[in-house]
């Protein structure tokens, strides 16, 4: 085996991924906003749960990417484990209509495919065609690309090292094992089982694996899919438990399938027919893994779910990093403790303010991605949220029983912290939930604001996060005037939104036609926006309020 034929199969493999890549965005981009929705409203019950899956791991070109998207909505808050585990279980019926799909050996219009596809993606001013032209783009190079992988890997059958492990694979238990650990470690690498059989399409299409070896290859990429959603769940322990879910319904149903491996492989032949390509075997070998696993944990979906949740409790710890400041270990004096809660609400303020920032740039380019990042960034808030209150009330020595001056004065410094403290995670909901909502509502609909509007948004929006940064401030230097200041932008704020809202009904009375398709979101983030001057106003009040009374205390 040459260095050229090591390169025409890596290649082939890379050019199989962006195969898969550009199928898959152009599947979604076809798709629009419908399948969130169909996510929100099917998947109350396994069985539509079920279906949900195997629609979002077709849509999205891999089950690790579903599982990972499943891992992410969780982590926002729109599943439970319960209709994540059983959208996961749905993926494996999704990756075998893939895999059937390429295991059609039409490599000969592969090409053709991709010359059309690029035709198509010139149609900039049609995002369904132009959408229909990346697909074809997609399925033009993954079909190629098997037929690389296939001529890099044919002269493996003449190598006497390799190519004879790779018959024994299928005849030798422990080579079996050691096929399907290899299998497993390439899709742990290339983070797609589908990459990995388009491996064991060419192997069995060159006559190097058998197709008991090729039924190794499938069950070591089944059982590893979970790997990548793990490690994306971080930090969140509901993220983690969909990821373990998938995680060890794939390898029991492995496990009790790996002693009936001879009857698969027999059944996949009969379904695939007398004389059929060797890739067709393979396809139903696949198929009939997953369908197989489906169908031994449906079933059970509601015990596992609870057997997942008793193994790995709900209520996340705290990860390393996000909490600076306090030590729950440590009794610190109540100033002490008070100051250093004070720079860890700060702390989680900043982090606040860097999602507000970014939220406004992100619904007016129908980011996707970065608005379920901004949605699961909340998931570190709401822990930093709950790690401080738990901090602050159960400050020993403070309290309605603490007696003295000055206990009364780290009383009520504990009672201002966390009013400001909430005021901030209320921000953090209004950007992960409200606002972040109105973006995926936007990026659904494939619209844009208009030029003005949006240029007036983004000036408004600008104006919003300083006067939520100015607030923050407040927390590490308490100024009277400052405070005084911010509190009085607020009315000045909500004059510039119903100056802006006149505009904008100026642009409906002209007939901008972007402004009438975006009109309800519009003025919907224009309203997020105010409840976010509202709390940065109600955070200075708070911290003003606080200066009062101590000045009018030290005037006694």
């Amino acid at each position: 085996m040459t260095f050229s034929d090591i390169a025409l199969a890596a290649g082939g493999v890379g050019l199989f991924l962006l195969g898969l890549r550009s199928a898959a965005d152009g599947l979604r981009n076809l798709a629009g906003g419908r399948l969130r929705a169909v996510l929100g409203l099917m998947t109350s019950r396994p069985f539509p749960a079920l279906l949900t899956g195997a629609g979002l791991t077709f849509l999205l070109q891999s089950s690790t990417a579903s599982a990972v998207m499943l891992v992410g909505l969780v982590n926002a808050g729109l599943l439970n484990l319960v209709q994540a585990g059983g959208a996961a279980l749905g993926g494996c019926i999704g990756s075998t209509l893939i895999v059937q799909l390429i295991a059609f050996d039409i490599a000969v219009y592969a090409l053709l495919g991709v010359a059309v596809g690029l035709v198509l993606s010139a149609v900039r001013r049609r995002r369904v065609v132009a959408a229909l032209g990346s697909v074809l783009i997609g399925f033009g190079l993954i079909f190629f690309a098997i037929t690389l992988i296939r001529s890099g890997l044919e002269p493996v059958r003449d190598s006497p090292a390799l190519g004879g492990f790779l018959q024994r694979v299928g005849s030798d238990p422990w080579h079996f094992l050691l096929g399907m650990l290899a299998a497993a470690i390439f899709a742990v690498v290339t983070q797609s089982s589908i990459a990995t059989l388009a491996v064991a399409f060419g192997l069995a299409r060159a006559g190097v694996l058998t197709p008991l070896g090729a039924l190794a290859m499938v069950f070591g990429s089944h059982v590893v899919t979970f790997v990548t959603p793990l490690l994306a769940s971080s930090p969140s322990a509901a993220g983690r438990q969909v990821a373990l879910f998938d995680g060890l319904a794939r390898a029991a149903g492995v496990l009790i399938l790996l002693p009936f491996s001879v009857y698969i492989v027999r059944l996949a032949g009969l379904a695939a027919g007398a004389g059929a390509d060797a890739a067709r075997v393979v396809a139903w070998e696949h198929t009939i893994v997953n369908v197989a696993n489906v169908l031994l944990a449906l079933p059970v979906l509601g015990l596992l779910a609870e057997g997942i949740r008793r193994l790995l409790p709900a209520r996340d710890r705290v990860p390393v990093g996000l909490i600076r400041f306090i030590d729950p270990r440590l009794a610190d004096p109540p100033p002490i403790a008070l100051e250093k809660a004070r720079k860890e609400i700060h702390g989680i303020g900043r982090n606040v303010a860097g999602c507000l920032e970014r939220i406004i740039p992100a619904i007016e380019d129908n980011d996707e991605g970065a608005l379920y990042s901004l949605a699961a960034a909340d998931d570190a808030t709401d822990l930093a949220y709950e790690a401080v209150t738990d901090y602050l009330t159960r400050l020993p020595g403070v309290g309605p029983a603490a007696a003295g001056p000055v206990e009364s004065d780290d009383a009520r410094l504990r009672a201002v912290l966390l009013y400001v403290l909430k005021d901030v995670e209320h921000v953090g909901d209004v950007v992960s939930k409200d606002l972040v909502t109105l973006g995926l509502r936007k990026e659904s609909l494939g619209r844009s604001f208009s030029v003005e509007g949006g240029q007036l948004l983004r000036e408004y929006h600008r104006r919003v996060a300083d006067a939520f940064a100015r607030s923050l401030e407040l927390i590490l230097e308490p100024d009277a005037r400052a405070a005084l200041a911010v509190m009085q932008d607020e009315a000045r704020l909500n004059a510039e939104r119903r100056s802006i809202l006149e505009a904008h009904l100026e642009q409906l009375r002209r007939g901008v036609r972007e402004a009438h398709e975006t009109s309800s979101l519009y003025t919907d983030v224009l309203a997020a926006l105010q409840q976010v001057t509202r709390y940065s106003a109600e955070i200075a009040e708070t911290l003003h309020a606080s200066l009062t009374t101590e000045f009018r205390l030290h005037e006694q």
